[in-house]
């Protein structure tokens, strides 16, 4: 991401895409299956369930509600999950993360083979979402040393501070995109080191006019580089150490 580092800090990406108007039966994962299997030879069905709430007078209650089946097709290794449903599909890359040009051909033929089968008849929402696990080799450290973005405590307060998660909001680089920042701790390999979690999501929602598939690319495109801008913004100097610059 941004720089190219011998170690990344990417333990998941994902590129989800929303659609509308497909025409969506049970043949439809076979099929998809078939063209595949080849390189996702582990097939999964996640049945998803809603919850709707009914208010009364008297009572306010939650209903369980039936939801989508998900179908997971995955790499015999597990560094790779393609999911699909009806108007959704979601292209997972677990480690080893390799370079975005390297995985986003593999998004471009996953939303081919899903148009070719299921004929959606437009786009209305692009994810772009990259979770990082920051690892540092200290049990105590300074925030600032490693990272630009962070808690900041009042010294009336004590000035420290234990285990956080932080939710922002920023403007994106490019127009039409929003992009949200979560930051956190996350569990530690060991008493003498610390984790964090440096969660990156760019959304794309539907514009105006509903987004045609050959123009998934240029959007898809920006919302890497509104990730990159916000990760190499996010971190130090020493933080790039630990990931071996190249």
């Amino acid at each position: 991401m941004g720089k190219k580092y011998k170690n990344p800090p990417v333990v998941e990406a994902l590129c989800e895409i929303f659609f509308i108007g497909s025409k969506w039966d049970g043949t439809i994962p076979g099929m998809f299956f078939d063209k595949i299997k080849a390189d996702y030879s582990v097939k999964k069905e996640l049945k998803q369930i809603g919850v709707g709430l009914s208010i009364s007078p008297e009572a306010q209650q939650f209903i369980p509600m039936g939801g989508s089946t998900r179908i997971q097709f995955l790499k015999p290794d597990g560094s790779q999950l393609i999911q699909i449903e009806k108007d959704l599909i979601v292209i997972n890359q677990l480690r080893p993360y390799p370079r975005f040009e390297d995985w986003s051909p593999v998004v471009d033929k996953m939303l081919k083979l899903y148009c070719e089968l299921a004929q959606p008849t437009g786009i209305r929402q692009l994810g772009i979402r990259y979770i990082n696990r920051i690892v540092i080799p200290a049990h105590t450290f300074k925030m600032e040393d490693y990272f630009k973005l962070y808690p900041e405590i009042p010294d009336s307060l004590g000035a420290m501070h234990g285990r956080f998660m932080m939710r922002l909001e920023i403007p994106a680089k490019h127009k039409g995109h929003q992009l949200i920042i979560t930051f956190a701790t996350t569990q530690a390999d060991s008493p003498e080191t610390s984790a964090e979690m440096l969660d990156l999501y760019n959304v794309y929602p539907m514009p105006p006019q509903l987004l045609a598939v050959h123009d998934l690319d240029k959007y898809k495109k920006e919302a890497h580089e509104n990730i990159e801008l916000a990760f190499e913004n996010s971190i130090t100097q020493k933080s790039r150490d630990l990931f071996e610059e190249e």
